[in-house]
């Protein structure tokens, strides 16, 4: 009896292994090349910023406007902003928005003129 339960113990543990490498389906070489892979992507970029090269597309990670870091914001004169309020108002006046709760309890922005929604002035939600 001993040597029958020895033998199961030896069969089971040997069917768990094999079923184990059955699942993998060889994807721990794809992890592995994967990681190597990402390495070597690391190095190259450390190596392109060090010698002072230029980056691939895919290396690049920065974002910029018009080839600069930075954007300026200009402030808008007293002129411009009379005729945003203006604009605004006159805006209002036309399409009238007023916010409605559906069943939902979403919260809804109905106009009463057509293509009031694709205005700039559309905040009548926030």
């Amino acid at each position: 009896m001993r040597i029958f339960i020895a033998i199961s113990i030896v069969v089971a543990s040997v069917s768990s292994a094999s079923a184990q490498f059955a699942m993998d389906h060889g994807h721990a070489a794809d992890a592995a090349q994967a990681a190597s892979a990402r390495r070597e992507a690391e190095r190259a970029k450390a190596s392109a910023i060090a010698n002072g090269l230029p980056l691939l597309p895919s290396q690049q990670t920065n974002f910029s406007v018009g080839g600069r870091n930075t954007v300026r914001v200009y402030a808008r004169t007293e002129e411009e902003q009379k005729a945003d309020r203006a604009a605004e108002a006159a805006w209002s006046a036309r399409c009238k928005p007023t916010v409605v709760e559906d069943r939902e309890g979403l919260r809804r922005v109905k106009y009463a003129e057509r293509d009031c929604d694709l205005s700039r002035f559309n905040t009548a939600g926030n």
